[in-house]
Formats: C-alpha cells, sequence, structure tokens
C-alpha cells in the first residue's frame, strides 16, 4: 500500500500535466478568421440589444464606445419606471447627442413592466431590425471602433450562429496603483486572465468554448433568437422549481450548441441546422468590463460558480446528455465531466498527500517544491502582466484555490437564484422568480 501511495499522486499531477500541455499545443494553434474584403454583414446589419435596470454612471461612456463602431441601432431595454430616467441620462451625458447624430445610429427605449434579463432581452430582440443580434451588458466597454467588423468576420461561414471574442477588464490609470487597487480588484483580474488560453484551446479542439460565450457581448444570427421555440425555451428554464433568470448566456451558448440534439426540435420556425461558434479573439475585438472594487465581487463570483455547474449538470445529464454531447464536442465533454469530478480529486489529492507525508516525507516535499514552482511561475507571469497589484498579489493566490469551497458552495446553493448586484433588481426578482417568464 505504501508504495502504491506515491505512484497514484504522481500519476494524478502527471494527468495534470499532460492535460495541460495538450491544451497548450491546441491553443498555439488557433488563428482568429480575416476579415474578408467584401463582407457579407456589415455593422449597419448589427442591432445592439442592451437591458439595464439601475445603470452605473460608466452608462454613457460604454454607449460613446458601441456607437464608434456605427451600429444599425441600438435598443435599450429597462422596467416602465425607469424609462424616463434613462432617456434623461443618454440626452444629458456629454457627446451623446453629437454622436449618435454624426453615426446615424437609431436609439430606442422600450421597457417591460418587471427587471427579468431574459425578458428584456426578448422583448429587444423582437424590436430588432437587423440580421445579426448583439446582446450587450449596460457595464460593456469595446475597445476599438473595429469591434463588430471582427466579431462579424466568423459569419461569413453559414453555419456560424454565436460569436464571441476576448473579455478583458479595465482598470482605469487612476486605480493602476498598489496602494488604491483592492484585493477584490486583483482576484477578478486573476480569475479573468485565466479564461483567453482556454477559449483558444476548446476551440481549435472541436470549436465549442470553454463552456459560456460571454453574456458580455455576444452576437448571434437574427433568425434564431426571434424563433418563437427558441424565446420559449429561453423565457421558460426552470431548476427545481425556479425560473432562471440568470446564465442567459449559458442557456445561449448550450442551445447554439445542441440544440439539434433537442426532441422537440421540430417545434422550430427555423431550418434544422448542427450550428457552431465563431471564437475570434483578436486585440482588436476585445471587450472589456470594470471590476468590483468591493466584496460585490464575492456575490459574482457565487453566482458564477452556481450558474456553472448548473449548465454542467443540465448539459450532461439532461439536455443533450453525455452522449450526443460528446458527438458534437468531445473536448468540451471531457473537460466537463472533469470539471464536475473536482470536489472528489480534491479529497483524494488531500488523502494521498497525508499518506506520502507519512510513509515517504522526503518524496513529499520533493514534490510539493515541484507543485509550487509550477504554481509561483504561474503566479510571476501574471505579476509582470499586472505589476502594480503589488503585494496584493495574494488575492490572486487565494482566486486560485477557490474551487476548494465554491463547488461545495455552488451545490448546497443551487435553488438559489439571483441577476444583479443592484438591490432593487433583487428584490423585484425575488417576487417572481419561482414563476416561468413570460413573453
Amino acid at each position: 500500500m505504501d508504495q502504491l501511495v506515491p505512484l497514484a499522486l504522481i500519476g494524478l499531477y502527471l494527468w495534470d500535466f499532460i492535460d495541460r500541455y495538450e491544451g497548450f499545443r491546441y491553443a498555439q494553434r488557433y488563428v482568429p478568421r480575416p476579415i474578408p474584403s467584401n463582407p457579407s454583414f456589415l455593422p449597419s446589419d448589427v442591432s445592439l440589444i442592451v437591458p439595464t435596470v439601475n445603470w452605473d454612471k460608466d452608462l454613457p461612456k460604454n454607449f460613446l464606445t458601441w456607437l464608434s463602431n456605427r451600429p444599425h441601432e441600438i435598443i435599450f431595454v429597462t422596467v416602465d419606471d425607469m424609462a424616463e430616467k434613462l432617456r434623461s441620462t443618454i440626452e444629458s451625458a456629454p457627446g451623446l447627442k453629437e454622436a449618435v447624430l454624426a453615426t446615424e445610429t437609431v436609439v430606442k427605449i422600450v421597457t417591460v413592466e418587471k427587471p427579468n434579463k431574459r425578458n428584456q432581452l426578448c422583448r429587444g430582440i423582437n424590436e430588432a431590425e437587423g440580421r445579426i443580434v448583439a446582446l450587450v451588458d449596460d457595464d460593456a466597454r469595446w475597445t476599438t471602433v473595429k469591434v463588430l467588423p471582427h466579431l462579424l468576420a466568423p459569419f461569413e461561414a453559414d453555419y456560424v450562429a454565436l460569436v464571441g471574442g476576448p473579455i478583458g477588464s479595465y482598470v482605469p490609470d487612476e486605480r493602476k496603483n498598489s496602494k488604491v487597487i483592492t484585493p477584490w480588484e486583483v482576484a477578478a483580474l486573476r480569475i479573468r486572465s485565466r479564461r483567453g488560453p482556454g477559449m483558444r484551446a476548446f476551440f481549435v479542439a472541436d470549436k465549442s468554448t470553454n463552456f459560456t460565450v460571454s453574456g458580455l457581448t455576444m452576437l448571434l444570427r437574427a433568425e434564431i433568437v426571434k424563433d418563437p421555440y427558441f424565446q420559449h425555451l429561453f423565457t421558460h428554464d426552470m431548476w427545481q422549481g425556479v425560473a432562471q433568470n440568470t446564465g442567459d448566456d449559458s442557456f445561449i451558448t448550450r442551445y447554439v450548441l445542441f440544440q439539434h440534439h433537442l426532441p422537440h426540435r421540430r417545434f422550430s420556425s427555423v431550418k434544422p441546422t448542427e450550428w457552431r461558434l465563431g471564437i475570434q479573439l483578436t486585440p482588436e475585438a476585445e471587450v472589456q468590463t470594470s471590476l468590483m472594487t468591493d466584496s460585490k465581487f464575492a456575490a459574482q463570483s457565487k453566482r458564477w460558480y452556481r450558474s456553472g455547474l448548473r449548465l454542467r449538470l443540465t448539459t450532461l445529464f439532461f439536455e443533450p446528455k453525455y452522449l450526443q454531447m460528446r458527438m458534437t464536442a468531445p473536448y468540451m465533454t471531457r473537460k466537463m465531466v472533469g470539471g464536475m469530478m473536482t470536489p472528489l480529486f480534491a479529497i483524494i489529492r488531500l488523502v494521498l498527500w497525508c499518506m506520502l507525508w507519512q510513509s515517504h516525507p522526503m518524496l513529499a516535499l520533493g514534490l510539493i517544491l515541484y507543485v509550487l514552482y509550477n504554481w509561483f511561475s504561474g503566479l510571476y507571469g501574471f505579476y509582470k502582466q499586472y505589476p502594480f497589484i503589488g503585494r496584493k498579489i495574494w488575492a490572486a493566490m487565494v482566486a486560485d484555490n477557490l474551487y476548494l469551497v465554491s463547488d461545495i458552495y455552488a451545490w448546497l446553493t443551487l435553488r438559489s437564484e439571483s441577476w444583479s448586484n443592484r438591490s432593487s433588481v433583487e428584490d423585484a426578482a425575488a417576487l417572481t422568480n419561482s414563476q416561468p417568464n413570460k413573453t
């Protein structure tokens, strides 16, 4: 038995190495789609849908970045009693009126009765005139005037239905200071910095993504999201009797990749197609979001982990289920199964480490030095990228090990449902989230 313990533990870390190396090799082969000289889709074919409630002060600045890409229209969807406040915010913001006139972009404000992101999205989608619909969060900051041309390029392939790009973190210059930046911001930077290589690897492996195309900005063919079949499933998505308001980007990603496996697919008005994703990871397509500076980031993270667990459970066991999922996206399926088993393997590793320290202390010391070397190498690369974090790199170290408790927390709170960090949204959602949404 004493001889099996080191072999088992070394075997687990060898598997980790092989898995990381495979992902690295895939990521190295990623090539973005070039912008064609005669594109089938132009920014003027795009309708932006922006659901918003209790927006923050950066909304006008973000609005200007969307306008700079000259879409056909921007449709804000808010609640009835906030429409005038939103209109006032837009009309009074410096430079916005002039930018709207200069770009000739149509700006609309439409409403729903109560705050509900999925209902708000559907309301905006049904108003949209463009052949491509861009679902955009109100805190999305587009970094260049070429975001739309780059994100539209993958639609040159007829089988591409959903496109996403790189997601970055916006840190104002005044916060790029180790004395100013908070541990919450550092943790958020660390978590987001790990996503890019994974997106490249998943896309090269089987044209999927690391589970979800970010809802910060995603582009879709309009006919897919205007389909009453899609909207019914989208607004009647339930988990243990609770209507889902969050996880809209997870649902859309899952639907696009696996809708052809659904047993009731015949009710759709869209021609049956095995749709694929487009992942356009170019600097020109980057979309940024600001970082939360306080403990609200913890609440946001809890929602992410919980939504991710629901996605894995739904996809592997309910729709489309493991075998059908593996037919379409084998690499994504394997990684998703691995994610489900993380808590189990964490316990196994802990037991094996304890046994190894007792039976082979020198071997245990050598192995832990290897593990720490790899970890600190990654942290050093992160520090070089964001040197202004200073001594608060400890927050990145905590973020790296959140999985030790996040999975347990997600399992314990699977029935909980929330959308925003904005209290008015949470209060209103609590009144209605036990029943399906209505559209």
